[in-house]
C-alpha cells in the first residue's frame, strides 16, 4: 500500500497520496515504511508546491513523521505560507518537531474570515501544547475549605455517601452528588466509590466568553483544560475566546485542574476539577482487556452488595473474572475466607494475575469456561460483570449462556449463598432467572456505566 502511494507523489495526485500516507504513519510500522520510501528531497518539494491542497497535507506527513530534519523546511514554510487554510496543519507540523522557539515568536496572521482565525489560534494553542515539558505540583490540599460535590458511579450515590462518613467527613446528598466541605482534597480520594470530584464555581452563567471569564476569575491555574458539554454550537470559538480572557495555557495534554461547563439553553454551571491530585486507588490496574469495569464502579458494586452478604468471611467466586477488578475491590472492602476468577480467555487470566501481583493480591485465576468449572467447594457470594453482548459475545450467545449459566449458580453456590450479577442484558437474564424456581431475586437495581445503562442483579438461593 505505501509503495503504491509512493508512485502518485509525481502526479496529480499527490495531495490525496499524501494525506492516505498520513493514516498509513499513525502506526510505528507506517512511519518507518514512508521513511525509507519517501526520500527527504520529494517531500521538501512537495511542501513547496504550488498546489496549497499537497502543501497542506506535506506539512501534516511531516508532523506525523516526527523527524528533526524537516525542521528548516517547516520553518522556512512558516514565513511565506500565505493560504489561510494551510497554516493550521503547519502549526501542528512544528509542534509535533517540538520547535518551541519558532511557536513562540509566531504572530497570528491578519484575515477577515472568522474562521480561519479561530482554526489557526487553536491550532497555534495545541502545538504550544505539544512543546510544553512543564512539570504540574501535585494538589494535597486547597487554600481553604470548598464545598466539593463527589459523584459515584450513578445508581450508588448511598455507597459513597457511607464510604465519605467513614473518612471522616460531613457527607450530605445534594442531586446526584454527595457535597462535603473540606480543604482535604486529598483525603477524599481515598474513597474507592469515588468516580470524580467537583468544585463548584457559579450556576446559571450566560454562556458568553466574558461572562464565563468573570465568574472563573483568578482560581484557575495556569495550565488548566477547558471541558464543555452540551454546547451546540462553534465549540472552538467559546473555548478559544475564554481561554483568551482568563489567561494561563488552555493545555488538554498537560494541566493541574479542569473548567468545566455544563450548557443548558444559553445558560451554564461552571465547575472547577482538580487533576493533578494523588490517586493511588487502583494501582492494581496495570493490564485490562475490551470490557474491563472502571474501579470506582467495582468498588461501589461489592459495597452495594455487602449488606446482602451472610457470611463474615466469604468464599468469593467471580465466573467471568475478566482482568480481576471485582475480586480486587472485594478483597479490598474486608477479608475474605478465599477469592477465586474463572476465565475462559487466557488473555484475561494473564492480565487478572499480573493485576494481582502488582497489588499483591491473595485471589487465584483459573483459565475455563464458566460452564465447566468444577469448583473444591461451593461460594458464599458469587459476584460478577456478564459479557453484555457488545463488547464481549452476542445477544444470541448470551441466550444460551445466561439460561446455562443461571442453572449452574445452583451447583456453585452453597446453601443459602448469595449471587450478585451485573449487566446490560437485564431482560434476558430476568428470564434465565424466572425459569429456575430455586433462584430468588432479593434485589434489582439500574446504573449507569460510558452512557450504558446495566442492572445489578442480587440473587440468593432456596
Amino acid at each position: 500500500m505505501t509503495t503504491e502511494l509512493v508512485q502518485l507523489l509525481n502526479t496529480d495526485e499527490a495531495a490525496q497520496a499524501l494525506s492516505a500516507l498520513c493514516a498509513e504513519a499513525k502506526s510505528a510500522k507506517g512511519r518507518a515504511e514512508i521513511v525509507s520510501a519517501v526520500s527527504f528531497d520529494t517531500l521538501c518539494a512537495l511542501a513547496k508546491s504550488t498546489d496549497a491542497k499537497t502543501r497542506k497535507n506535506a506539512y501534516r506527513l511531516i508532523g506525523a513523521l516526527e523527524r528533526p530534519e524537516y525542521v528548516q523546511t517547516l520553518r522556512d514554510a512558516i514565513k511565506s505560507e500565505q493560504t489561510m487554510f494551510c497554516i493550521p496543519s503547519l502549526l501542528l507540523a512544528l509542534g509535533s518537531l517540538k520547535d518551541a522557539e519558532t511557536l513562540n515568536s509566531y504572530s497570528l496572521p491578519q484575515t477577515d474570515v472568522e474562521k480561519h482565525q479561530v482554526e489557526i489560534a487553536l491550532a497555534l494553542s495545541k502545538a504550544l501544547n505539544l512543546v510544553d515539558s512543564t512539570e504540574l505540583k501535585s494538589i494535597i490540599t486547597l487554600d481553604e475549605p470548598r464545598k466539593i460535590l463527589c459523584y459515584a458511579p450513578k445508581g450508588f450515590e448511598t455507597c459513597l455517601l457511607d464510604e465519605l462518613a467513614e473518612l471522616g467527613f460531613d457527607a450530605k446528598t445534594e442531586g446526584e452528588a454527595v457535597a462535603v466541605k473540606t480543604e482535604r482534597i486529598a483525603r477524599i480520594m481515598k474513597a474507592r466509590c469515588l468516580y470524580e470530584a467537583l468544585i463548584p464555581i457559579k450556576n446559571d452563567v450566560n454562556t458568553t466568553p466574558r461572562e464565563i471569564a468573570i465568574a472563573v476569575g483568578e482560581c484557575i491555574g495556569e495550565q488548566y483544560r477547558i471541558e464543555l458539554r452540551g454546547y451546540t454550537r462553534d465549540r472552538a470559538k467559546l473555548i478559544s475566546g475564554i481561554a483568551a480572557l482568563i489567561g494561563g495555557r488552555n493545555n488538554p495534554s498537560n494541566y493541574d485542574c479542569e473548567l468545566r461547563i455544563e450548557c443548558h439553553m444559553d445558560k451554564c454551571d461552571l465547575f472547577w476539577k482538580l487533576w493533578n491530585v494523588p490517586d493511588n486507588r487502583f494501582s492494581y490496574r496495570k493490564q485490562a482487556i475490551s470490557a474491563s469495569m472502571q474501579p470506582s464502579t467495582a468498588a461501589a458494586i461489592v459495597r452495594y452488595v455487602k449488606k446482602f452478604e451472610r457470611v463474615e468471611r466469604p468464599v468469593v467466586l467471580d465466573p467471568f473474572c475478566g482482568s480481576g477488578t471485582l475480586l480486587f475491590e472485594r478483597e479490598k472492602l474486608s477479608e475474605c475466607a478465599l477469592l477465586l476468577g474463572v476465565d475462559k480467555s487466557g488473555a484475561a487470566i494473564e492480565a487478572a494475575r499480573t493485576n494481582a501481583k502488582a497489588g499483591k493480591s491473595k485471589a487465584s485465576f483459573v483459565c475455563k469456561d464458566a460452564l465447566r468449572f468444577e469448583a473444591r467447594e461451593g461460594a458464599d457470594l458469587i459476584i460478577s460483570n456478564l459479557p453484555f453482548g457488545n463488547r464481549v459475545g452476542t445477544h444470541k450467545d448470551n441466550m444460551i449462556l445466561y439460561r446455562s449459566f443461571c442453572h449452574r449458580i445452583l451447583q456453585l453456590l452453597k446453601p443459602n449463598g448469595v449471587a450478585a450479577l451485573y449487566t446490560m442484558e437485564y431482560r434476558l437474564l430476568e428470564e434465565s432467572i424466572k425459569r429456575e424456581p430455586k433462584l430468588r431475586l432479593l434485589d434489582s437495581r439500574r446504573t449507569e456505566a460510558g452512557g450504558l445503562l446495566p442492572w445489578l442483579f442480587i440473587l440468593v438461593t432456596d
